[in-house]
């Protein structure tokens, strides 16, 4: 379905299936589409040419993503990412021959970014701010951002979807991982105070804040989103209450 069918659809009606004597001519013509796909190549101009292979690449990644956001995992196939991308499809081709190409390269692709991301956030905490009420805000508004929507999009397809899984799994596993690792490094005096504390509050932020981002709210959607947010932010001060009071734990950012 999707992504997968019309991978191999395109495969077939192009002939760029790699061991076919076709798959060099497809490889060069893809090239020269990729060159030719005004207006967004020209942003390439002047630039090396692995730069501009680079800079192509990021964009069908861009694109795919957009894709799974906007039509979902199903409905996105190399076709729509071309349309959206502004290249041909053999230019898609071109970068990423199969299915478990893209696919492989676009989880990897949101998953460092929004880590890198989320992680820049956290360590540029404005001045004078609440150390754990900017953490909140922070992760709310990174599980609501395009990355972390896509990767919703992509592990809710992965349940039925058996190929998909074999990719979401292990990306999983080091997304997991890494946000674990990230959140130390972020709040070492916190995860030092007291390991289990932290470990467990940690995931009753994610935990909540991801549930509410995935949930359908039909009535006083801003409201009901603030005040759990204000709760949170209140029952991890509580939480954290004799840490912050004996000054194991920083509260604010210096000013």
């Amino acid at each position: 379905m999707g992504l997968q069918l019309a991978s191999r659809q395109d495969t077939k009606a192009t002939g760029t299936r790699r061991g076919t004597a076709a798959a060099k001519p497809a490889a060069k013509a893809a090239s020269r589409s990729q060159d030719s796909a005004a207006p967004k190549a020209k942003r390439g101009e002047g630039k090396p040419r692995w730069a501009r292979s680079q800079a192509t690449r990021a964009e069908i990644l861009e694109a795919t993503i957009d894709c799974f956001v906007e039509i979902g995992y199903v409905r996105t196939t190399t076709t729509e990412i071309a349309k959206k991308a502004g290249f041909t499809r053999g230019a898609v081709q071109y970068y990423f021959p199969t299915t478990q190409h893209v696919l492989e390269a676009s989880v990897k692709y949101l998953t460092e970014k929004w880590l890198d991301q989320y992680m820049t956030a956290t360590r540029n905490a404005p001045p004078g701010a609440d150390y754990i009420d900017y953490a909140v805000d922070t992760l709310w508004r990174f599980v609501n951002d395009k990355q972390f929507v896509a990767w919703q999009e992509l592990t809710a397809a992965a349940r039925t979807d058996a190929e998909l899984r074999k990719i979401i799994r292990p990306a999983a596993a080091r997304f997991e991982k890494l946000r674990r690792d990230m959140s130390r490094a972020n709040f070492p005096d916190f995860h030092e105070a007291s390991v289990e504390k932290f470990q467990r509050n940690r995931d009753t932020l994610r935990f909540v804040l991801e549930g509410m981002s995935s949930t359908i709210l039909t009535y006083d959607k801003k409201q009901r989103i603030e005040a759990q947010l204000q709760w949170l932010k209140e029952w991890f001060h509580a939480s954290w209450q004799e840490e912050l009071e004996s000054n194991r734990v920083k509260h604010h950012q210096d000013e």
